[in-house]
C-alpha cells in the first residue's frame, strides 16, 4: 500500500483523522483509550509517521462513525478542508498547525496554559481581544483571519 501525502498550502496531510476528531471535539487521549493504543502511537497515525493496520484504520473509522475511506482518502482537495475548517468557530487551530507551532509552544508565547488554548481553539472559550491580538501577532497573521466574526 503506497502512502499518500497531500499538500494544503504548507501543511501535510495524510489523514482526516485530526480534523474529523477535532470536528467531533475528541481528545487525542480520549480517542486513543478508546482505541486501546498509546496517544503517541495516535498522534504518529495523525502525522502520518507511521503506517496504520486495515484493522486500527476500521476502528477509527469506527470510532468516529464515518467510513476509513473518509479518513484515509486517495485525495484531499482544499475545498474538503475548509469545509472542515468552517465548522470550527476560529481557525486559530488550524493556522498553528500549518506553521508547524506545538499547542504548549504557542501557549508558552502568549503566557496562557495549553488548556486554556485548547478550549479557544475548539471554540468552547471566547479569547479576549487582547489574546486575540497577540496570537495575531505570534502568528504574523491578520486577527480576523484567525477570528471570523
Amino acid at each position: 500500500m503506497r502512502r499518500v501525502t497531500l499538500e494544503w498550502g504548507s501543511l501535510s496531510v495524510k489523514n482526516m483523522i485530526p480534523y474529523i476528531r477535532r470536528k467531533k471535539s475528541i481528545k487525542q487521549y480520549d480517542m486513543a483509550k478508546a482505541l486501546r493504543v498509546s496517544p503517541s502511537y495516535l498522534c504518529k497515525i495523525e502525522k502520518g509517521i507511521q503506517e496504520p493496520s486495515d484493522k486500527f484504520k476500521q476502528a477509527c473509522a469506527k470510532y468516529l462513525n464515518v467510513s476509513a475511506s473518509a479518513l484515509f482518502p486517495q485525495a484531499i482537495d482544499d475545498a474538503k478542508i475548509r469545509t472542515i475548517n468552517k465548522a470550527f468557530s476560529n481557525k486559530l487551530w488550524s493556522v498553528r498547525k500549518e506553521k508547524k507551532i506545538k499547542q504548549y509552544e504557542l501557549a508558552k508565547h502568549l503566557r496562557c496554559s495549553p488548556s486554556y488554548l485548547s478550549k479557544v481553539e475548539k471554540g468552547l472559550q471566547e479569547p479576549t481581544d487582547q489574546f486575540k491580538k497577540m496570537c495575531a501577532k505570534i502568528l504574523k497573521t491578520k486577527e480576523y483571519e484567525l477570528f471570523p466574526s
